[in-house]
């Protein structure tokens, strides 16, 4: 019995145990599946909120290095003047 079979197998008894305690306890089940999507639908949103978090830093670390790069760019202009 290789691995990916014996873990297959699993989950196929997991589901079959799923679906009978559905029917058995229907009010439970349906509290578990929202909390479940609830679960999922919030770790979605956070990392989406990470992201856009993420990349707006970094937006604004690159408009700062450009403008550093640029008064760098116009001092020594006006030192190359006065030198």
């Amino acid at each position: 019995m290789t691995t990916a079979f014996a873990i297959r197998t699993l989950i196929e008894i997991a589901a079959v145990l799923f679906v009978i305690f559905g029917v058995l306890h229907e009010q439970k089940f349906i509290d578990f599946e929202d909390k479940v999507i609830r679960f999922i639908a919030k770790r979605i949103y956070l990392r989406k909120r990470k992201k856009a978090i993420a990349r707006k830093r970094a937006a604004q670390q690159a408009r700062r290095q450009r403008e550093r790069e640029l008064e760098e760019q116009r001092r020594a202009k006006i030192y190359r003047y006065v030198a």
